[in-house]
């Protein structure tokens, strides 16, 4: 099954095409590029980059792949917008994958818990706790927004004899990780902190050949919190 993916939820713009089975999703082509903003500008010509380097043409495609974030916004936005088109004029299935998810994939074949820490802005971060055993992930949280103190105090009231700490986080929070955690904190390398279209197929094959899909119009991105603007609208509303 030929299927395009891609995740605009982080700072870089993930596109990727696969070959997915019951139990592979084969890579044909991926391209990542660093894009903090502008990612309606990017993810277009991208795609069609993406797929000159495999020869195959959009009307090929037989599914599509979309990171639901949580992450940007405004990335998500552009995202799901373009995934839920590119699905409905080619006719063909939709999967949403969480992009956190997709960055705990990636640090897979580390064994005991994995935590995934995106930087959310306003001195909190994205997380959600993940357990690893024999290649196999669990997640093992919902994904919320809250401070790196307050995910610290979590981490320590589970008693995990050691985490491994991934995610674009640990740039600006790494002292308080390192302070409250000390030698049980694990930190991935950068390489690792962010999204990729590759993993989200790899995650949405199965569900793609058993036919278990989104329903076109309901797939919506993983916001996590209300954005700045609608807390500002709800904090005048009950002023």
């Amino acid at each position: 099954m030929r299927v395009l993916s891609f995740d605009t939820s982080s700072p870089a713009c993930t596109v990727a095409v696969v070959d997915a089975t019951s139990d592979a999703a084969d890579l044909m082509a991926e391209i990542n590029a660093w894009t903090p903003r502008g990612h309606m500008a990017r993810l277009l010509p991208q795609i069609d980059t993406t797929l000159r380097e495999t020869g195959i043409a959009k009307e090929e495609l037989e599914a599509v792949v979309v990171g639901l974030g949580p992450g940007s916004f405004t990335g998500l936005r552009i995202g799901v917008t373009i995934a839920r088109t590119l699905a409905q004029l080619l006719d063909i299935p939709i999967v949403g994958v969480p992009s956190l998810d997709a960055i705990a994939r990636r640090v897979g074949a580390f064994e005991g818990a994995i935590c995934t820490i995106i930087d959310a802005k306003r001195e909190e971060v994205y997380a959600a706790v993940y357990e690893s055993s024999g290649g196999s992930i669990k997640r093992l949280t919902d994904f919320k927004p809250l401070s790196p103190e307050s995910l610290v105090y979590e981490l320590a009231e589970e008693n995990i004899p050691r985490v491994l700490l991934v995610g674009d986080g640990i740039s600006a929070h790494r002292k308080v990780f390192e302070g409250h955690l000390g030698g049980r904190a694990v930190f991935s390398p950068r390489d690792f902190w962010w999204p990729r279209a590759a993993d989200l197929a790899a995650i949405a094959a199965p569900r793609l050949v058993e036919g278990a899909v989104d329903e076109l119009f309901s797939l919506v991105p993983i916001y996590a919190r209300l954005s700045q603007a609608e807390e500002l609208w709800l904090k005048k509303e009950h002023a």
